[in-house]
């Protein structure tokens, strides 16, 4: 009886096909939803201030594509928290792929959740980051602009810590000629440019840049 017993222990133990299927859909659903993340958040950006003539492959904020890639972002993630539950209720696998699936996953969150507020206009990743790691109050730069010559629904402003690569600071269109940037960290120099938007939602050129040296 003791043998019959130990060799079930173990035979109950065995990795489930089921259960290494449902760790590779895993592995590349979350791989899948981080680089889409990392594509529109980091390297589309990077790739569009070397050259502005390569095509976004970002979808503009709260535009018809946008809410379909939020859409097919949402399944995605609940397919993979559904996925995520199966293996960790499952005994058949092993500890450490429970918990390498578990942190994919939490990524992977992270990064969607990341990924719609920066495209969907809320933040830009510098500003979400900060929003989590900076304990003290900043420092405001308030900037101003003269108007543009022809007739524009309003301004964007553009932030750096390097010349010529800029993220939008502010979530809403800008209707004055005037902004506050807030609670902007010390001891590093910022370059500044203003984009003119019109009533089709498309931005001009770069305005003058200026730089603002946080003490």
């Amino acid at each position: 009886m003791r043998q019959g017993s130990t060799l079930d222990d173990k035979v109950s133990t065995l990795p489930s096909p089921s259960g290494a299927r449902v760790v590779r859909i895993i592995w590349v659903v979350a791989t899948v939803l981080a680089f889409f993340a990392a594509e529109n958040l980091w390297l589309d950006p990077w790739l569009r201030s070397k050259s502005r003539s390569l095509p976004s492959l970002t979808p503009d904020a709260l535009s018809g594509p946008w809410f379909l890639a939020l859409l097919v972002v949402t399944v995605f993630c609940i397919l993979l928290i559904v996925a995520q539950v199966l293996v960790a209720l499952d005994r058949g696998v092993p500890l450490g792929k429970r918990v390498g699936t578990g942190m994919a996953t939490v990524v992977a969150l992270l990064l969607c959740v990341l990924w719609a507020c920066v495209t969907g206009g809320m933040t830009s990743p510098r500003a979400f980051w900060q929003k989590f790691t900076q304990r003290t109050k900043g420092h405001t730069v308030t900037l101003t602009w003269n108007a543009s010559k022809s007739a524009v629904r309003g301004y964007n402003v553009y932030r750096g810590t390097k010349s010529g690569l800029y993220e939008k600071v502010n979530q809403d269109v800008v209707h004055g000629l005037t902004y506050k940037d807030e609670n902007v960290p010390g001891r590093t120099t910022y370059y500044y440019v203003a984009r003119s938007v019109d009533f089709s939602g498309r931005e001009s050129v770069n305005s003058s840049e200026i730089a603002v040296t946080v003490p």
